[in-house]
């Protein structure tokens, strides 16, 4: 029975591959000729068995019957109900079918879609038993699995495999030697560590004993094979009760803090020599405050007069001379050379020669050691230009050799440990935002969604008048950029929060596939089986979306690749199962 599981389960792993698994479902077309090795009575068969949608026989079914009749042998495949278990994050599965069946269960970690045969007593039995990963959808492969089978008698049944021919497929041959209810644990230990409890698997002593009820299968179902799932991106996620909180969207944009950026400029018209400027600072490059940017030799003679070189150096020489002079005054008073009025007048002299150096050396930002040769030797007819601040270059338009206009600017440097976001609120949205100290952003590629509460964040500015250009309000928040997460520059989506819903229910919007203006998910009934629901939809937060009708707590709605259920829905030749075990 294994050795015909695995056999089986090859040829469809090969025919998946053929025929695209991704299509869920390919047309032959009416004038094509497709031979796969049977004889034309078998083809005409297995066509009619697909179109009942009964071509997928189960573990333990007898296939020549199949072949006749079309039918299952089992009584129903069952998707079982679940509860959420507090302390394992499981949610129990309970087998109420006769005879064959099947059992979807989903724990935290695993998703378990297991199909049994009717199991008499010393006769062996194959379990189908799928396992899918629930963190990337991926089939289980390279774990060890456990299957413990306990009945209410005492009985005891236990199997070990470790290998498996068909990733996330394990197939254990099981004999009873005893009837009953059967509690089955699975214990899994590789790519997840989980366990997971079946209850009330039945064995019976004779087929007699078997009940002859059959539960005919929804038609309205979709079936989506686990080989298929698992060979594309593929997800599904509980429905769930969430806080939501309805937003605002706003375009905006990382810029630096205004008073954490400055321009530097050049004080006086002069040449930038490529033989003194050989390591200028590049855009994206960190300074400190005081290192040199440029070196700046002045012109000989700027357009209105005297140039700004000149300047420092006569408002330099007039603060020696003043300094000089009330030095003299202040003897000449001790000694009563000259009366008070002398001294009084020196003093305002040389406030006034200080006034005036200490306002062109602020704009220079010049080494003022280096000025004490000014004139002795060429290397003296210079300047640095000094950093005014610890921070990172953002703008350079300096190039070595070139001449600059007094004013011209040559950098701007910004420390971008604190920066602003501005968000532009469209002018129609600004009467929603009475509170808008709340909002997450997310910037231009990546996906993450950053909280302005998370980055020590916090609203410093909202605009009173509407932008007549863009027609938008603009708010500015101020977060924290220490780890340099955040360009300057980047354009990023602003949710801007306004009311706050609790305990609604609310499924990822990936989920939702538009239809003519109404929206529809794909439930996950069982492992194979999913069904399309429409759903009225509420508010919107965070990639969530509230459900105000049509989902219940505990269902589970596919999140990736909606669309594929959709097409396999659509396809005429697929079948309600279509792989053997």
């Amino acid at each position: 029975m294994k050795r015909l599981f695995v056999t089986t389960s090859i040829l469809v792993g090969l025919l998946l591959a053929g025929c695209g698994s991704g299509d869920s479902g390919h047309s032959h077309g009416e004038g094509s000729d497709h031979s796969h090795g049977q004889e034309t009575q078998t083809e005409q068969q297995s066509s009619q068995e697909t179109q009942e949608g009964h071509g997928h026989p189960h573990p333990g079914e007898d296939e020549s019957q199949t072949e006749e009749d079309g039918q299952h042998s089992h009584d129903v495949e069952t998707h079982t109900d679940h509860a959420n278990d507090n302390e394992t994050g499981s949610q129990a599965a309970v087998v109420e079918s006769e005879g064959a069946g099947a059992v979807t269960h989903w724990t935290n970690e695993t998703e378990l879609f297991m199909e049994y045969p009717e199991i008499i007593v010393g006769q062996e039995a194959t379990f189908a038993v799928h396992l899918t990963r629930l963190s990337d959808f991926a089939p289980l492969s390279n774990s060890t699995v456990t299957f413990a089978l306990e009945s209410s008698e005492g009985a005891q049944l236990s199997v070990t495999e470790n290998e498996v021919q068909i990733p996330g497929i394990y197939g254990p041959d099981l004999t009873f030697d005893q009837a009953g209810r059967y509690d089955l644990t699975i214990m899994i230990s590789g790519m997840v560590n989980d366990t997971m409890q079946v209850n009330g698997i039945p064995v019976y002593n004779s087929a007699s004993e078997i009940p002859q009820t059959h539960a005919e299968e929804d038609p309205n179902l979709i079936t989506f094979l686990k080989e298929q799932q698992w060979d594309i991106p593929f997800g599904t996620q509980e429905v769930q009760q969430r806080t939501l909180t309805e937003t605002v969207d706003a375009t905006g944009e990382i810029m630096a803090a205004q008073n954490s950026q400055a321009v530097v400029s050049a004080p006086f018209s002069g040449i930038i020599l490529s033989s003194q400027n050989g390591n200028l600072p590049v855009v994206g490059q960190q300074l400190q405050k005081g290192a040199s940017m440029a070196v700046l030799n002045p012109a000989i003679q700027s357009g209105g007069g005297d140039n700004y070189a000149q300047q420092f150096i006569n408002a330099q020489s007039e603060l020696e001379l003043a300094e000089a002079s009330l030095e003299r005054s202040k003897r000449l008073y001790q000694k009563e050379a000259i009366p008070q009025i002398e001294l009084h007048k020196a003093r305002i002299e040389y406030r006034q020669a200080l006034t005036r150096y200490q306002t062109i050396n602020e704009v220079i930002q010049v080494d003022t050691a280096a000025v004490e040769g000014y004139g002795k030797s060429a290397e003296s007819y210079r300047f640095a230009l000094k950093a005014p601040l610890s921070g990172t270059i953002i703008q350079s338009y300096v190039t070595p050799g070139m001449q600059v206009e007094a004013g011209q600017p040559l950098y701007r440097i910004a420390n971008a440990s604190r920066v602003w976001l501005k968000a532009h609120v469209p002018a129609a949205q600004q009467s929603r935002i009475a509170n808008a100290n709340q909002a997450a952003f997310r910037v231009q590629g990546d996906n993450r969604l950053y909280e302005v509460s998370e980055l020590d964040g916090r609203l410093i500015s909202r605009g009173n008048s509407i932008d007549p250009k863009n027609r938008t309000l603009s708010l500015i928040y101020e977060l924290d950029n220490t780890q340099n997460r955040l360009p300057l520059g980047m354009f990023s989506t602003v949710h801007i929060n306004t009311d706050t819903k609790e305990n609604v229910m609310a499924i990822p919007q990936s989920a939702l596939i538009e239809e003519e203006g109404n929206y529809n998910v794909y439930v996950h009934v069982s492992g194979e089986s999913f069904r399309k629901q429409r759903v009225t939809t509420g508010i919107e937060h965070r990639g969530w979306v509230e459900i105000t009708s049509g989902l219940q707590g505990g269902e589970h709605v596919v999140t990736e690749n909606a669309y594929q259920v959709k097409l396999a829905s659509l396809s005429s030749e697929a079948p309600s199962h279509g792989h053997s075990h």
